[in-house]
C-alpha cells in the first residue's frame, strides 16, 4: 500500500499561498496527507477587531531576502508568484516530471486566494516506485502560463535531493540550472542542519526552517524542511 506524504498544514498553506503573499502560520503542524490537498476555496484573509480584513504582510525587499538558511519564524514574506514568462505554460515540463518520477496528475481546479482572487493549479502525487512520497503542484496565475510550482518529498528519501534537483530543472528561459543545483545543495544541508539545532534546542521534532532565497532569470526559489518534509517552492517573479 502506498503511503501518503504527511504535509503539514503550515507548509500547505504555503503551496495554496503561493499564488499570493503568503506568511507561514507558526501554530504546530496536523497531520494532513499531500493527496488530500484542498480544492475549494481557499480561507480568506483573518479580520481585524474593526471587522475590516487584515492587511497583507509587508514582501521583504529583494535586497533583505535572507542567503543562507533560518528558523521558521524569521522566514521572509515572498510576494506574488506571477507569470513566468508570457507564453509559458509549463506543462510540456510537468508532463515530463511526472514522467520520470511516476507522478499522477490530477485535472486543473481553481482556487480562490486570500486576496478573493482565483488562481488555477494542478496537483499531483507519487504513485510507485520512485514517485512514491512525493508531490507536486503547479500553479497558473492567469489560469493559463505558471507562476508557481511547489515539489515535496520526504525526508527520508533516498532520491529526495534528485527529485527536488529535477523540479529546478524548470525550462522557462532565464535560469542558471548549473547555479540552481548548486544552491539547492547547499540549501538542503543548512537546512538539515539548521532543523537538527532547532529541534534539539526546543525539544519539539515539528520544527521548521527555510533556505536562503535563490534568484534566477524570472525565478526565486526557496526550501522549506519540517520534521519530515522537505517543499521547494519555485516562484515567478517573487521577490521582484
Amino acid at each position: 500500500m502506498r503511503t501518503a506524504l504527511r504535509v503539514p498544514v503550515v507548509l500547505m498553506a504555503v503551496a495554496i499561498g503561493a499564488a499570493g503573499a503568503v506568511s507561514c502560520s507558526r501554530s504546530a503542524p496536523e497531520k494532513t496527507a499531500a493527496s488530500e490537498r484542498p480544492t475549494a476555496a481557499a480561507p480568506k484573509a483573518a479580520a481585524t477587531p474593526s471587522g475590516t480584513p487584515a492587511e497583507t504582510p509587508t514582501v521583504t525587499p529583494a535586497t533583505d531576502l535572507p542567503k543562507h538558511a533560518v528558523a521558521g519564524k524569521d522566514r521572509p514574506s515572498i510576494g506574488a508568484g506571477v507569470t513566468m514568462a508570457g507564453g509559458y505554460t509549463g506543462k510540456d515540463f510537468l508532463s515530463r516530471l511526472a514522467k520520470d518520477w511516476k507522478l499522477n496528475l490530477d485535472k486543473p481546479v481553481k482556487q480562490e486566494m486570500p486576496n478573493g482572487k482565483m488562481r488555477t493549479y494542478i496537483h499531483g502525487r507519487g504513485g510507485t516506485g520512485s514517485g512514491t512520497g512525493t508531490t507536486v503542484s503547479a500553479g497558473f496565475a492567469d489560469h493559463t502560463n505558471l507562476s508557481s510550482l511547489l515539489c515535496g518529498t520526504g525526508t527520508d528519501k533516498s532520491s529526495a535531493l534528485d527529485f527536488l534537483a529535477a523540479c529546478t530543472e524548470l525550462d522557462v528561459a532565464g535560469i542558471d540550472h548549473a547555479k540552481a543545483s548548486s544552491w539547492l545543495e547547499r540549501a538542503k544541508r543548512e537546512t538539515d542542519s539548521l532543523y537538527k539545532e532547532r529541534a534539539a534546542e526546543t525539544k519539539n521534532k515539528k520544527e521548521y526552517v527555510v533556505s536562503g532565497v535563490f534568484t534566477s532569470g524570472p525565478v526565486v526559489m526557496l526550501l522549506h524542511r519540517t520534521y519530515d518534509t522537505y517543499l521547494l517552492r519555485i516562484l515567478g517573479h517573487a521577490a521582484a
